[in-house]
């Protein structure tokens, strides 16, 4: 999708992830993905007291379209690395292998990581799985059930995605 159809499509999809997660409650804004892993929506300034409570001490954001709260994570001494990443498109390779390896180092120090994207289904949740992949040592088709089994609004075609291949073919290789 180019920058400009994902620009028109960021409020309308934005105020719906909204209507669904916060006032519907049909989803949760952010689900536990393991002990340390948090995916989920793009969070607000009034989100990070919530997220630090929960441990969070660093956020991938795969978000082209927001730059995170970035003061607000100074203020509580939360780390973040900023992948820009076109909305309803995947993250590069370069960019999945940089997220897995921050989740993993920031793991060693027992710090939970928050990957968000807009609305937590596509681009955050494609680090999520790679990640699963990894740390887990399982196909793709397996870590999108476990992924799925946690946050249920993940895009149903992640597992198929070619980066997610192309990670998975790099994982099995090192193996």
């Amino acid at each position: 999708m180019s920058r400009r159809l994902a620009g028109l499509a960021l409020y309308p999809s934005l105020i719906a992830n909204l209507v669904i997660c916060r006032l519907l409650r049909i989803w949760n804004w952010w689900d536990q993905i393991g002990p340390l892993l948090f995916v989920g929506a793009r969070p607000f300034p009034s989100d990070v007291p919530r997220l630090y409570d929960l441990g969070v001490r660093a956020v991938v954001n795969t978000c082209e379209e927001y730059a995170g709260p970035v003061k607000t994570y100074s203020d509580y001494g939360i780390a973040q690395l900023h992948l820009p990443t076109v909305d309803f498109t995947s993250p590069s390779l370069d960019d999945v292998k940089i997220a897995v390896a921050f989740i993993a180092e920031n793991h060693k120090q027992d710090n939970a990581v928050y990957v968000h994207c807009k609305a937590g289904r596509g681009r955050s949740a494609t680090i999520a799985l790679c990640w699963l992949m990894q740390a887990h040592k399982c196909d793709p088709t397996d870590a999108f059930r476990r992924l799925q089994e946690r946050r249920r609004q993940v895009s149903r075609n992640l597992a198929t995605r070619h980066v997610v291949q192309q990670f998975w073919e790099s994982v099995s290789e090192g193996s």
